[in-house]
């Protein structure tokens, strides 16, 4: 990974190549542990509650787990086309929101973990996809949104030159197509996810291991909702 901090510390001009190293980036980022909670919450997704037939359920899971990362894409894409329009003042903006953002996806989380423990059951089109398609994409977009605003430490390597690049460029253009890299690519491990739970969810004697993946999610999800509520403590100034 030390190779392609270096070179995305000299990113110039907005070229395929620099395109590309950005995706590479956002990729490393979507495979690595801090990324779990996302790709349990896509699995969720994904797997739905396994009534429809397979190809209409991987066709489901596909469609839920891509509106799910294409709301992270889109948030990354209009934070780089901020930083290139505005630069450094737009972190500014976000660190007097990131209490809010972070309190409210320590809900999303929580409430993603129970449902997928089968503690609550929450009858709504993003957990539980309906057969009217296009409003579950929209759900399923809307709940990835605040996930774009969040951040992980094993992704500030790699994505501070990325934001410092969009920043430095004075072009809103350039900004989003960078950040926007970023975020299609780490959202495809998501994808993959959201296809593999709605694959698995029909396989002969699945249901011992879909219960057991959903437990780990959970627990992965909860974890992940602990610390959100410290970054919500840590922003909204509750902590000495």
């Amino acid at each position: 990974m030390t190779g392609v901090e270096s070179l995305l510390q000299n990113i110039g001009d907005l070229t395929p190549a620099s395109v590309a190293l950005v995706a590479l980036a956002g990729l490393i980022i979507g495979v690595a542990p801090s990324s779990f909670p996302l790709i349990a919450v896509a699995g969720g997704l994904g797997a739905g509650d396994g009534a429809a037939a397979p190809g209409v359920s991987r066709l489901r899971g596909f469609c839920l787990a891509a509106g799910f990362g294409l709301g992270i894409t889109t948030v990354d894409a209009v934070l780089g086309g901020l930083f290139g329009y505005a630069g450094f003042a737009v972190l500014r903006v976000l660190n007097s929101a990131m209490a809010w953002v972070y309190g409210l996806l320590t809900v999303i989380l929580v409430l993603t973990a129970l449902t997928l423990w089968r503690v609550i059951h929450l009858k709504i089109p993003v957990l539980r996809p309906s057969a009217r398609t296009a409003q579950s994409f929209g759900g399923a977009f809307v709940l990835g949104l605040p996930f774009g605003l969040s951040t992980c430490p094993a992704c500030t390597p790699l994505l501070l030159p990325v934001v410092v690049a969009a920043t430095s460029s004075a072009d809103p253009i350039k900004g989003a197509v960078l950040m926007g890299s970023f975020g299609l690519a780490r959202s495809i491990p998501l994808v993959a996810a959201g296809v593999a739970a709605s694959s698995l969810a029909h396989w002969p004697g699945a249901s011992p291991v879909m219960r057991w993946t959903e437990r780990i999610g959970g627990g992965l999800l909860i974890a992940a909702a602990a610390w959100f509520a410290w970054q919500t403590a840590i922003y909204a100034g509750w902590t000495g």
